[in-house]
């Protein structure tokens, strides 16, 4: 029989989780999304910071320090590393101002020649930008739990076995480790009911 991944989870861990929650269809100028950053400590909820993002803006690392800044963590795991469109960390800056390792995980592989596509024709700062995915390194394939499909990920600030440890720690209901999955629903949930409150 297969260990439980729960009985892998390290309760001393502390690992911050980032997602952001939905977007406009139609994207205007001005517009922002929220960003939720919530720390867990082994298999439980420690606390929940919570900031907003240029839409396709060029804020994500300035947002982040922001709410990580009075949070005390071992590790951040992103999903991805874009958000509010493309709004994209740069992974590397992120790991040396923290001085704590950076995991960024997508559930698939990244189409980074469709990325380069939009990115050429949609803003003229379009080399910076690359720059930034480019920057997040190698991108490793890992199979949290043996039932599902892999996951990828980019780490910077340790190595992809220390990534690979931590990742299948915290995968406790599935291949996506709870402090992502958890803050994804946070923010999907949390953007559902500002979207709510503005149109009454």
């Amino acid at each position: 029989m297969s260990r439980s991944p729960s009985r892998n989870t390290n309760p001393n861990l502390r690992i911050v989780g980032v997602d952001d929650g939905a977007i406009p269809a139609i994207r205007t100028a001005k517009q922002s999304a929220l960003l939720v950053a919530i720390l867990f400590q082994g298999s439980m909820i420690s606390d929940v910071t919570l900031g907003r993002i240029g839409v396709d803006g060029r804020d994500a690392n300035r947002v982040l320090n922001s709410l990580l800044k009075n949070l005390r963590f071992d590790v951040v795991m992103l999903s991805g590393i874009s958000f509010g469109g493309f709004n994209l960390v740069d992974i590397q800056q992120l790991a040396r101002s923290t001085r704590k390792p950076v995991i960024a995980i997508t559930r698939q592989k990244p189409d980074n020649p469709a990325v380069l596509r939009a990115l050429r024709k949609h803003f003229s700062d379009w080399e910076e930008r690359w720059h930034i995915v480019r920057n997040a390194g190698r991108l490793y394939a890992f199979k949290p739990l043996p039932q599902e499909p892999k996951l990828y990920f980019e780490v910077n600030g340790a190595g992809p076995s220390f990534a690979k440890k931590t990742i299948a720690s915290a995968a406790i209901i599935s291949r996506l480790p709870e402090p992502v999955r958890v803050a994804g629903i946070l923010a999907r949930g949390l953007s559902a009911l500002t979207t709510q409150t503005d149109g009454n």
